[in-house]
């Protein structure tokens, strides 16, 4: 009975650490995510803004 306790332990133990990773890789992707995210509205401001720029110098 003693054996069966301890691997019911250790199997808790490990389901326990196996979330915990888990779980850091979820919010290891979203922050990545948001980054990259980030990274890619700045890029298209950056092009819409030239674009205005050169629009605007074509006007004048």
């Amino acid at each position: 009975m003693v054996g069966l306790v301890g691997v019911l332990v250790g199997e808790i133990a490990y389901e326990v650490v196996r979330f915990v990773i888990m779980l850091a890789l979820l919010v290891l992707a979203v922050f990545v995510g948001g980054k990259l995210r980030k990274a890619a509205d700045a890029k298209k401001a950056a092009k819409m803004a030239a674009s205005e720029n050169k629009e605007k110098e074509i006007t004048e």
